[in-house]
């Protein structure tokens, strides 16, 4: 639609655009719910940083496992050389890379210097729908992650840089784009009701992996091409994540009650 925004002569992509936006979007909002929470604001900038090396480690790397059947069916017609790394490095990035390192660079901080995970995680877990409603903005102004054909529902293209230009597309960029929003709202919401604000992150990933694992099906860019067993790597995170977490609720469940049952007798 749109890859770049231009002041006066310089084009600015209109992707990374959307990402900085979406980033003042996220600080501005923890900033704001910092004065509830109070986590000491040294803590927080260490961990925001190294966070976002962590999600730019995490993102590369999930992008390069799924296309790891694409390096099979390819390995003849690959060589070792300069190009090669440049095309690899150059190459996109898949979202749950980005939270997986993002999570565990924050934890591996949190841990080193004793910093309490329960503020932090309820603290920053609604800016991160917010940052990634704007970068979806992003995806479709450039023309990535795009979606199936739709004659009905579609969005042609004339000047994206990697969709197919021209033919209706499912817009899903969209679709995700307006989910976070509103999970972002809804994170908000369900937070008052919670006696443990922090449960806010494991609802995020839980709504974020039924949203995900269901999208996927209407995806046609050519990350479907990276499929394991009939699903992309996209929806085998989503489903691990959500095992996951059944499995960590029925064991918290269970340790609650262990807790409380002294009290009870």
């Amino acid at each position: 639609m749109l890859p770049y925004v231009y002041i006066g002569t310089f084009p600015l992509p209109s992707y990374w655009l959307m990402g900085v936006v979406g980033i003042a979007a996220a600080a501005i909002c923890v900033i704001i719910r910092n004065r509830a929470f109070r986590v000491p604001s040294d803590d927080l900038l260490h961990i925001t940083l190294l966070s976002a090396v962590g999600a730019g480690i995490g993102a590369k790397l999930l992008f390069l496992v799924s296309q790891i059947p694409y390096f099979i069916e390819h390995r003849d017609e690959i060589t070792l050389s300069a190009d090669t790394l440049r095309l690899l490095l150059s190459g996109g990035m898949v979202f749950y890379g980005g939270l997986i390192g993002g999570l565990a660079a924050a934890l591996m901080y949190m841990r080193k210097y004793n910093v309490p995970a329960a503020p932090v995680f309820a603290l920053v877990t609604p800016a991160l729908p917010l940052f990634h409603a704007f970068a979806r903005i992003g995806c479709f102004l450039t023309g990535c992650c795009w979606g199936v054909p739709s004659e009905r529902f579609g969005v042609a293209f004339t000047h994206s840089l990697a969709a197919p230009n021209g033919e209706p597309l499912l817009p899903v960029q969209l679709i995700e784009s307006g989910y976070n929003f509103l999970l972002f709202l809804l994170l908000l919401i369900a937070e008052r009701r919670m006696r443990r604000r922090w449960m806010v992150f494991p609802l995020y990933a839980a709504g974020y992996a039924v949203m995900r694992f269901t999208l996927e099906f209407f995806r046609g860019d050519d990350r479907m091409r990276g499929i394991f067993f009939g699903m992309s790597t996209s929806q085998w995170v989503s489903m691990g994540i959500l095992l996951a977490l059944i499995a960590w609720y029925i064991w918290y469940r269970a340790r609650t009650r262990a807790q409380s049952a002294p009290e009870k007798a």
